[in-house]
């Protein structure tokens, strides 16, 4: 079903259509990290002059610390409890042709009053999910007690999902900085990351956990060399806390420390803009969330999803849905090692040490086949729309 043609409210006088989107802080840079960028992308392919309600400045701050310049076209806003102040704020807002609830967070009711008289086109934009029921229930409308219809957005990987969010000028961007080693260097030395590195490189950006002890057991037996930079802090106060590491190691970005043939290297926190490049140094990864997990994707390199855990194991499906399709066309062994680790990061799995060393090494046997696979699965999901490609055609906001 298709939504009206909401290109008729846009504005003859030269000025910028505004849109609105919503977004509660749960999953710290989460949520913002995927607010943002759709904000960002709203801006770039839809021409809209967009309003960011956040519940959590401090964690925009942090990912993206030059967002008042970063984009004219964006507008932050506190995302106030209060009736009264949020009143005040619309009334210095345009009326929007578009309002996006993200992950559900519920619109204040100043906000949905507005709405009854402007009539918006109105979204919740979901999770990211492969499961096939996303895919049947994604642009589907519902009917709200207010009169409006709410339409639901599923981004996803299937050809027939809300797509996924990506730049028009990605791909030029990757294979510039992959060609120019003065660029990566450049890279480097702003961030004060390692100029060498020993074995393969790997990015690892993911949650607290009792498997990492796990982990740097299994690659410390593998006896291969191999470099891992640690960003976020997690994993590295997952291993001080299991006395893995000395309670004084690592403490500091650029710090290492060696564990037989593994080198750790903390990292620092480095702004959204800035996570592409780390990626695209990066020989494969580890990747939490969703926003990082769709960068990951992008990049095309073998990469773990450290999936945010939720109730009742709901996130193991999620993880299931999507590897079973992204692994389809893998050779069986190969498969079936890297679904056992898999499982194993997710806590999902039951290996014992000696058996997960040895599904590690089957994996690192096939090595070459899975950076191929990689690749082969990005040039696919970059041949389909982009999720703004899809919201403009479903919504008639011209695109740019």
């Amino acid at each position: 079903m298709q939504s009206q043609d909401f290109s008729v409210y846009a504005p003859t006088d030269g000025s910028a259509t505004e849109a609105w989107v919503f977004v509660r802080v749960i999953d710290n840079f989460g949520d913002v990290g995927v607010g943002w960028r759709l904000s960002c992308l709203l801006a770039e392919f839809l021409c809209l002059r967009v309003r960011l309600w956040i519940d959590d400045l401090g964690a925009l701050d942090r990912l993206v610390p030059e967002h008042a310049g970063y984009q004219p076209q964006i507008v932050v806003e506190t995302w106030q409890d209060d009736e009264a102040a949020m009143q005040r704020q619309l009334a210095a807002a345009a009326d929007p042709v578009l309002v996006i609830e993200t992950f559900g967070c519920d619109l204040p009711p100043a906000v949905q009053a507005c709405m009854t008289e402007c009539r918006p086109l109105w979204l919740n934009w979901e999770y990211l999910t492969a499961e096939d029921w996303a895919v049947d229930l994604h642009a589907m409308p519902s009917l709200q007690a207010n009169g409006l219809e709410k339409y639901f957005w599923f981004m996803g990987v299937d050809a027939a999902s809300g797509g996924l969010l990506r730049e028009a000028d990605y791909l030029a961007k990757r294979t510039a900085f992959q060609q120019q080693v003065s660029m990566q260097q450049a890279f480097r030395q702003q961030y004060g990351l390692p100029l060498q590195h020993s074995g393969q490189l790997w990015l690892v950006f993911a949650y607290a956990s009792v498997c990492w002890p796990q982990w740097m057991a299994m690659w410390r037996q593998a006896d291969a060399p191999m470099t891992l930079w640690l960003a976020g802090g997690q994993v590295v106060d997952s291993l001080r806390a299991a006395q893995v590491i000395a309670p004084d190691a690592l403490q500091q970005d650029g710090d290492v420390y060696v564990l037989d043939k593994l080198t750790l290297v903390r990292i620092p926190f480095v702004p959204q803009a800035a996570f592409d490049r780390l990626l695209w140094l990066a020989d494969a990864a580890i990747v939490r969330g969703e926003d990082s997990f769709v960068r990951a994707l992008w990049a095309g390199l073998p990469f773990f999803w450290h999936i945010y855990r939720q109730d009742d194991d709901a996130h193991l499906h999620k993880l299931h849905a999507f590897w079973n399709k992204a692994t389809a066309g893998w050779p069986v062994g190969m498969r079936g090692a890297f679904m056992a680790l898999s499982d194993d990061l997710n806590g999902a799995g039951n290996l014992d040490g000696l058996r997960r060393v040895e599904v590690w090494q089957d994996l690192y046997a096939n090595w070459q086949n899975w950076v191929k696979a990689a690749a082969v699965w990005s040039e696919m999901l970059h041949a389909q729309d982009s999720a703004l490609e899809k919201l403009a055609r479903f919504s008639h906001l011209p695109l740019k």
